[in-house]
């Protein structure tokens, strides 16, 4: 298949952005970019996006934008639009919270991805803050959001700066994460394999001794210059590395229904 089409260029080159030149993003092409993000396929339109342009807001927020971030957004499951909608039509909210919760993962998921690519095409960039649903109630509190309403997941939006050194990340190789018919329910060689791809393309490049990054241990006996994606992403979920409150207990403050009938 040909894939020199400037979509597929976008998708294969895209790289996280983390530095950003101090170059204002005009309010007709972020609209246009949140247009396209939109138009992503739905199950509810439950996605809402809050964003930022002031520096001090993006501090208070504590999710960690960068600094020289010019555009700051925040992508929210939002079903008190929904409830609202309900209302005027005279029905009452009846649902699962817990499926609700997960199609609008979905409906985020997909308007997250549009503006990502959107934004490429105009010549944005961007990066993701995956900690944004433990920061719900500051990020509540700086944008005056209702019950119902949840943070999931933050981004950064700019200009790349071009002296920044990025490349494209690994990924698995699709043969170990595609499968027809049936699960790979994948073996030790596999997982290697999966492994291999994945660490020799992230030393290649440098990254984890370039940027100083390494989740310590108390008896630690990898290097540095070995230390990679699979050893990372190991610590990361290993057991009691997570201090932070649970996120069901989050989602519940913040007017969620996820218990089964009788808890």
């Amino acid at each position: 298949m040909n894939d020199s089409s400037e979509v597929f260029r976008i998708i294969n080159n895209r790289r996280s952005t983390r530095s950003f030149l101090d170059r204002m993003v005009s309010e007709d092409k972020l609209s246009y970019v949140l247009e396209a993000g939109m138009r992503a396929p739905f199950a509810a339109q439950l996605c809402s996006v809050v964003y930022t342009r002031k520096k001090e807001k993006m501090k208070e927020l504590r999710i960690g934008a960068y600094p020289s971030t010019p555009v700051l957004l925040i992508f929210f499951i939002d079903l008190r639009r929904l409830e609202k909608i309900m209302s005027l039509r005279g029905h009452a909210y009846g649902y699962d919270d817990t499926m609700s919760v997960w199609l609008g993962l979905q409906d985020v998921s997909l308007v997250v991805e549009n503006v990502i690519i959107a934004a490429e095409a105009v010549g944005l960039g961007s990066v993701l803050l995956g900690i944004a649903p433990a920061r719900a109630d500051t990020i509540s509190e700086v944008f005056r959001v209702p019950k119902r309403v949840f943070p999931v997941v933050g981004m950064c939006l700019g200009y790349p700066d071009p002296s920044e050194e990025t490349e494209v990340r690994p990924r698995f190789p699709l043969e170990f994460s595609v499968s027809e018919d049936v699960y790979l329910d994948h073996s030790d060689e596999q997982i290697q394999m999966c492994m291999k791809e994945m660490d020799e393309g992230f030393l290649a490049q440098g990254y984890y001794i370039k940027k100083r990054i390494k989740i310590p241990l108390e008896e630690d006996n990898i290097r540095f210059d070995r230390y990679s994606w699979s050893e990372h992403i190991s610590r990361k979920f290993r057991r009691g590395r997570w201090k932070g409150e649970r996120l069901l207990s989050i989602l519940k403050r913040h007017g969620f229904i996820l218990e089964t009938e009788g808890e």
